[in-house]
């Protein structure tokens, strides 16, 4: 996604820790300014990661309404939101039936495609990630499809050399993009302002990550991790 950036500038947040649980996130700068550039994301990644007591339950609305306040207030340019699990919502429930986890989820994915934001969800370890190959289906009807599941692991796992893989993952991950950004624009969704986002307060990293390699701006189009 990095040659698609204009800025450089990544809004990055975290969830499910033992703060955040399944109702908010944090940003990874204490004054939610964006990281410039991957490799501050990953510093910060790496700086916060080990100082977090990860807590369940699971969802990923909070981090969808998240990113959805940033669209929002970019007056509606296209965004591209990455979440990167381990694991995958909370489901508790007899089959047939949705937890609150994914009834939130749901929800926020849903509102979501009222706006120009496309949501690539990416599975990391060993999930298990059944649910959410199906959890698609599972969506109502929507503005246009703009959720799309990627199973990192398992295409890391495959018998080809990491070049192969690589690419691999990048095709999957971004097939979907061309389509949903057509689906954004002719739906009319493209440079608007709903007025309808929630706001969202992140709360602070767990721990401080101060160090930039760039003077912070506000983000243009661009990225969620």
């Amino acid at each position: 996604m990095a040659p698609f950036d204009e800025d450089n500038l990544v809004p990055c947040f975290g969830f499910g820790d033992d703060t955040t649980r399944d109702q908010e996130v944090f940003s990874f700068h204490g004054d939610q300014s964006p990281c410039y550039g991957f490799e501050e994301v990953l510093a910060c990644y790496k700086k916060i990661a080990p100082n977090l007591r990860l807590s369940g339950p699971t969802s990923y609305g909070p981090v969808i309404e998240a990113a959805i306040d940033i669209v929002e207030k970019s007056k509606g340019q296209y965004h591209v939101l990455i979440i990167i699990a381990d694991g995958q919502v909370t489901k508790n429930t007899r089959d047939g039936e949705l937890s609150p986890q994914e009834e939130q989820t749901i929800k926020a994915i849903v509102d979501a495609s009222s706006y120009p934001l496309s949501i690539i969800l990416v599975g990391v370890g060993d999930g298990p990630w059944e649910d959410m190959k199906r959890f698609d289906d599972k969506i109502p009807a929507r503005e246009f499809d703009n959720f799309q599941f990627v199973n990192f692991t398992a295409i890391m796992s495959e018998k080809a050399t990491l070049s192969e893989k690589e690419t691999t993952f990048a095709l999957t991950a971004l097939m979907e993009i061309p389509l949903q950004y057509k689906a954004a624009v002719e739906f009319g969704v493209m440079g608007c302002s709903t007025g309808r986002a929630k706001k969202i307060f992140p709360r602070p990293p767990p721990v401080p990550c101060s160090s930039r390699s760039a003077p912070c701006r506000e983000p243009s189009p661009a990225l969620f991790a």
